[in-house]
C-alpha cells in the first residue's frame, strides 16, 4: 500500500495503464480525510481490474473540502479465483506527479511497471486563480 496526500481544492487526473503481456490486476485507491481513523469509511473509493484487453484506463478524482490522503493498492489474479498483493515500485514522485509500479512479485520475469498508475495532482491554491477570476487590469 502508498499513501498520497491530496490538498483541499486539489483534482487528481489518475492514468492506469497495463502492459499488454502483464496478465490480469487489480487495483484500488481509497480516499480518506486527514486525521480520519484508518477503519472509518473512505470518502470515495475507485478500483477496477485491468491487464489482458482492457490496458487502459482514467479516474478524475474531484477537489476535496479538506486535506484527504489517498490509499493504493495493486493485485494479481492467482490460481483459484483468489487475488494477491503485488510489489509495489514508485517510478516517480514529485510534489505533483506520482507513478507507482504494479507487478507480480511471484514471478522472476515480472517487470516493476506491469501496471502502472500515474496521479496529477492539480492544485488551484498553488496555480492561481482560474482564467478570467483573476485582479482586473484597467
Amino acid at each position: 500500500m502508498r499513501n498520497l496526500n491530496m490538498a483541499a481544492g486539489s483534482t487528481i487526473s489518475l492514468a492506469v495503464t497495463a502492459r499488454a503481456d502483464a496478465g490480469l490486476h487489480r487495483w484500488s485507491v481509497h480516499l480518506r480525510p486527514v486525521g480520519a481513523a484508518a477503519s472509518a469509511l473512505p470518502r470515495l473509493a475507485y478500483g477496477s481490474r485491468v491487464g489482458n484487453r482492457d490496458c487502459e484506463q482514467r479516474i478524475e478524482i474531484p477537489a476535496q473540502d479538506v486535506d484527504c490522503w489517498l490509499e493504493v493498492w495493486g493485485s494479481h489474479a492467482a490460481a483459484g479465483g483468489a487475488w494477491v498483493d503485488d510489489r509495489l515500485t514508485v517510478i516517480d514522485d514529485t510534489p505533483n506527479r506520482l507513478e507507482i509500479g504494479f507487478s507480480n512479485p511471484l514471478r522472476s520475469d515480472a517487470l516493476p511497471n506491469e501496471v502502472v498508475l500515474s496521479f496529477a495532482v492539480t492544485n488551484p491554491l498553488a496555480d492561481g486563480p482560474p482564467h478570467g477570476q483573476g485582479p482586473e487590469t484597467i
